[in-house]
């Protein structure tokens, strides 16, 4: 039977990964096709989370760049029902892979990603292979525009699906985190890779500007400005309240625990750290940047939406959200729950693989 196919080049950590493994899972109880994940590179810190109904494809090239061949003879003898790619360089030696298999499935490319100026190149290339797809997944209403407004023509393939979200339940009891002090102190909580696009260094240096001395910060996340974070801290004087522990595989655990969630980008696709963060009910306040967060809160309905690549705006609206908070815990789970993952599989299985959900079975009274 012809499988559904999820297309990633790796499951290590990170936000596509994440979502493809939450979206695998779901399709096993929505369709009767096999469900699929394609890989480049073997192995994964999420492979364990796949249910086992889910087959996992290692084509061992490694590099996105040299896939062509080995996606060619995937798409050939396979011949899948439909795959679905992520990520835009391997959206573009998908279409191309696709193409010269002789377009044997529906194909659909997920752009999860704002195109950015200065981006010639990969645009261009997003300008030619994108139209070709049968449809595109563009994760809010921004990235949507974003796409049209680059001159990538895909008005007439593209649909809006967010991401699918598995959320923890909040009754069960956690453990303080262990690399705050105990008693815990008050603290806020951002995630991310520590990566310029992130704008921790702008949450620094508004973390900086608050007034109580007892607060703390905790930043989830690795990357290459780990270093120059770190420097910036010192500078500050703030590095005994902040703390940068790395990554965390289940950084919700930690969110719960914080006073408020902060997402400071300077732009996003569609984080899934503000959908977590949601899910467990304490407030935020996130940069209302390129990309789905305005959405996401529905203008402002659920959060503090603060001027992007402003540590001033920042810290007034820390101090507002501490003092303040948007919203309920309850309209902010609410919220969260317009994006459960049964639901956006299913969105996906009707709305971009063309493909008949399952309905969901009765529950016996």
């Amino acid at each position: 039977m012809p499988a559904l196919s999820l297309l990633i080049p790796e499951l290590e950590g990170g936000g596509a990964q994440r979502v493809f493994v939450n979206l695998a899972n779901e399709l096993v109880d929505l369709s009767d096709d096999p469900v699929q994940i394609v890989t480049l590179r073997d192995g994964g810190v999420f492979r364990d989370e796949l249910r086992p109904e889910v087959e996992v494809i290692n084509l061992g090239t490694q590099r996105v760049s040299r896939s062509i061949p080995a996606l060619v003879r995937y798409f050939r003898t396979t011949r899948p029902r439909v795959v679905c790619s992520t990520l835009n360089f391997c959206n573009v030696v998908t279409v191309v892979a696709w193409r010269l298999a002789g377009r044997p499935c529906r194909l659909v490319v997920r752009e999860a990603n704002v195109v950015r100026e200065g981006r010639w190149f990969m645009r261009q290339l997003m300008r030619w292979t994108y139209p070709q797809a049968d449809c595109v997944v563009a994760l809010s209403p921004e990235i949507r525009a974003n796409l049209l407004e680059a001159g990538i023509r895909v008005s007439h393939s593209v649909v809006e699906i967010g991401n699918p979200g598995v959320f923890e339940s909040s009754s069960e009891p956690v453990a303080p985190p262990v690399f705050l002090p105990q008693p815990l102190p008050r603290f806020i909580c951002a995630v991310g890779s520590l990566e310029e696009q992130k704008g921790f260094d702008l949450l620094l240096n508004a973390f900086a500007r608050l007034s109580d001395p007892s607060l703390h910060l905790v930043i989830l996340g690795e990357g290459s400005k780990r270093n120059a974070l770190e420097r910036q801290c010192e500078d500050l004087g703030i590095r005994e309240r902040v703390h940068l522990p790395g990554f965390v595989k289940r950084p919700t655990e930690v969110v719960r625990q914080s006073a408020l969630f902060v997402l400071p980008s300077r732009w996003e696709g569609f984080p899934n750290v503000l959908l977590e963060a949601l899910s467990t009910g304490v407030p935020v306040v996130a940069a209302d940047c390129a990309g789905a967060p305005r959405s996401m809160l529905e203008d402002g309905r659920h959060g503090h939406l603060v001027r992007p690549e402003s540590a001033e705006a920042l810290a007034e609206g820390i101090a507002q959200a501490l003092e303040s908070p948007i919203g309920t815990a309850e309209s902010r789970r609410a919220r969260a729950e317009d994006f459960a993952a049964s639901k956006i599989a299913r969105v996906y299985l009707e709305k971009a693989f063309l493909v008949e959900a399952k309905m969901p079975a009765r529950k016996s009274r």
